[in-house]
């Protein structure tokens, strides 16, 4: 035989994030390469192992090809194959009897990291009428969103392009990790035309290594940071005080407030040199044009919201705020996309008013999510009604949900528990129905970013997976909600582009649709808040009950038994919890890591490479990781791997031991969103004789 035929189809990556253009290689149409595409105007070609990684999902043998039911006990892994239109009748079956026994919020619906399919379950939770879907957004995107909302009406991007003469990078590691499309190559390309840049990190990363200036803080202390900056701006009259007086709200309020976050106090919170903090608020704030990329890591305690609404007022004061080189808002296109398509009409307030932790995390309620610590808690007690069924998309809560001794409670006390994932997670293994999903190579969507509408399209298929917009058409058909949907998937997405009149085959032709940017919108219209100003004392949030400007809240204090600050990270070969079974993700990185300052290890007796415990409780059971002996940071502060599990463990203990949720709680969260203190915890740290030896302390190494 001759060679095959080969061609290539342009896409848009999906294995994060970060939406980098992708050349798929197709012989005989079958996927036998994957690049980054040079032509796309936003990663040019940059193309990371994860991306390298993708057509590992399609030849996988643990892809999950068929629906399964739950035959054994709930974590046995004992499941039957079944068809399709099986499974999603049972799924459809249990949903129905919760609703009519205990009502329509009795169903929870759960999601992980967006594929671009969150409009899609929101839209199915509003057209049955529970207001509850639970997901990570109080610890990823959302403490940023609204902060950004509330202050002055949109949320911000950094206008890399537009040459700022400083970047701040706070909590963001940003050539390592790249964002809804703002990724690495935007800063990569700004520090090479001359922009200085500016890191706040506990961690000495790759992107610090490459600062002007590295503030290498407390974990736990970025608001009183944060504050401290603002304060040195007022008192140096290092802010715009034209746009102040122009278009801000409450500055006389936040001068008064933050008198008290004078550099010494500052200075001894964060544990940073005095002359380095104001180093830093003199570059950032006497630059000509500059922008804050701030990461999800800041949302990660009960600071987040304060947090991220701390830095939108330093954006207002500099007068960067949607100005060229600084931090812009970003207009959507006009097409049904993430505000309009979930169809919020169709839950009516009586259901909305039903949402668990509503009243308790009121500003996180106003984007529609429940945070995981109120659902446990309203599962496991039956407050504030019973809690019934689930379906989970795309997301392994035993693993990425903080204190995940609750969240196995939770999942097990569920009268019915649905998963779709392409993988056996150990979340799936406690479902009663499971559902093969399929990967980003394998469907059809519109990826919407600040900076382009660009086509994903579907290059090939795994026999029996399905895309989650499917099941969730199947399920709203079953479920008596079908008029809310669309035939197919291809009808949906005409409906979503017709905005800007084009059809998906149409769309397809076309490829990538660049958002015109504009800057000072504000300028004709005003912000998009209820004064028309940027709200630097918010009395909406007062009036809610909440504090109208932001406050630090002290991280718990490290004790003798617990005496290092821990903090987390992300690999770069991993997204989240997600392909830890890839081989080309996974080879090289077979064990979680976490980071010891050398003076520590020393005190320890821990040598680099060895199996070492991370606990909160001297007495009873911890995480087990790999030490790894570095400077990177400081002597009492340690960063460990998040998302690990080991997907060749059959047994959920087993493949969840080193899961650093195992050792979070809920037990202090940010008032405003719910967020849980996953960063800035004080933990303890041995060298353990034998990793797999149950019974927490006396496996550890004598003497410690």
């Amino acid at each position: 035989m001759g060679p095959g035929r080969t061609t290539t189809v342009k896409t848009v990556c999906r294995m994060c994030h970060g939406g980098c253009g992708a050349l798929v290689e197709l012989t005989d149409g079958v996927p036998t390469g994957i690049s980054g595409d040079p032509e796309n105007p936003t990663s040019s070609g940059y193309f990371c192992i994860k991306g390298k990684a993708s057509l590992d999902l399609v030849s996988s043998p643990d892809r999950l090809r068929s629906p399964l039911v739950r035959t054994g006990p709930r974590g046995s892994g004992s499941f039957r194959p079944v068809g399709w239109d099986e499974a999603l009748d049972q799924v459809a079956r249990n949903l129905r009897n919760s609703m009519e026994r205990f009502g329509p919020e009795s169903v929870v619906f759960g999601q992980g990291t967006d594929r671009n399919y969150q409009e899609w379950v929101f839209r199915l939770a509003n057209a049955l009428g529970t207001p509850n879907v639970v997901g990570p957004a109080h610890v990823c995107f959302y403490p940023r969103v609204m902060a950004s909302i509330l202050t002055y009406g949109g949320f911000t991007f950094c206008d890399y392009a537009g040459d700022p003469e400083v970047a701040l990078l706070w909590g963001s590691n940003k050539l390592n990790t790249h964002s809804d499309g703002v990724i690495g190559v935007g800063l990569m390309r700004a520090l090479e035309r001359g922009t200085r840049l500016v890191v706040i990190d506990p961690r000495r990363t790759r992107t610090a290594q490459r600062a002007d200036l590295h503030l290498q803080l407390r974990p736990g202390t970025d608001t009183a940071l944060a504050l401290g900056l603002v304060h040195l701006l007022i008192a140096n009259g290092w802010y715009d005080a034209g746009f102040v007086a122009r278009h801000t709200s409450g500055f006389e309020a936040l001068e008064r407030h933050v008198r008290s976050y004078d550099l010494k106090t500052v200075a001894g919170i964060t544990g940073l040199e005095p002359d380095l903090i104001e180093a830093a608020a003199r570059m950032y704030a006497q630059a000509s044009r500059a922008c804050i990329e701030a990461g999800t890591g800041l949302s990660q305690c009960d600071n987040a919201f304060d947090t991220h609404r701390t830095i939108a007022v330093l954006t207002a004061l500099t007068g960067n705020l949607d100005a060229p080189g600084g931090d812009v808002i970003w207009d959507p296109m006009p097409i049904e996309g993430r505000r309009g398509f979930p169809r919020t009409d169709l839950l009516s307030e009586e259901q909305a008013a039903k949402r668990i932790g509503g009243t308790a995390h009121k500003v996180l309620s106003m984007t529609g999510w429940v945070a995981p610590a109120d659902l446990q808690e309203a599962i496991l007690r039956e407050r504030p009604y019973r809690v019934s069924s689930m379906v989970v998309f795309g997301s392994n809560p035993l693993v990425s949900y903080e204190n995940a001794t609750a969240t196995r409670a939770a999942l097990a006390k569920l009268d019915f528990l649905a998963v779709a994932d392409m993988f056996m997670t150990p979340s799936a293994k406690l479902a009663d129905v499971v559902l093969p999903a399929s990967s980003w190579l394998e469907r059809d969507q519109i990826v919407e970013f600040n900076s382009y509408l660009a086509a994903r399209q579907r290059v090939t298929t795994v026999e029996g997976a399905r895309s989650d917009e499917e099941m969730i058409i199947g399920l709203a058909h079953r479920l008596g909600v079908g008029q809310h949907f669309y035939p197919s998937v291809e009808d949906a997405l005409d409906a979503k582009l017709s905005g800007i009149g084009l059809t998906w085959r149409q769309f397809k032709e076309v490829g990538h649709l660049p958002n015109t940017k504009q800057y000072r919108k504000y300028a004709d219209a005003g912000f998009r808040t209820r004064s028309g100003r940027v709200e630097l004392a918010h009395r909406g949030l007062e009036a809610m009950g909440y504090d109208a400007l932001p406050t630090f809240r002290p991280p718990p204090a490290t004790t003798d038994e617990l005496p290092f600050v821990m903090t987390s990270a992300h690999n770069l070969q991993f997204f989240n919890t997600e392909f830890r079974q890839l081989p080309t993700t996974a080879h090289r990185y077979r064990e979680p890591r976490v980071t010891l300052h050398p003076r520590a290890a020393e005190r320890l007796e821990v040598a680099d490479g060895d199996q070492v415990e991370i606990y909160r409780d001297p007495d009873r059971p911890g995480v087990v990781m790999r030490a790894q002996v570095s400077d990177a940071v400081a002597p009492d502060v340690i960063v460990a791997d998040a998302g690990w599990w080991y997907p060749d463990e059959d047994d959920i203990d087993a493949a969840t031991r080193s899961s650093i949720n195992r050792i979070t709680d809920s037990d202090r969260r940010d008032p405003y969103m719910g967020s849980s203190m996953l960063r800035g915890v004080p933990v303890g740290l041995c060298r353990v004789a034998d990793p797999r030896t149950e019974g927490g302390a006396h496996g550890r190494h004598p003497g410690h």
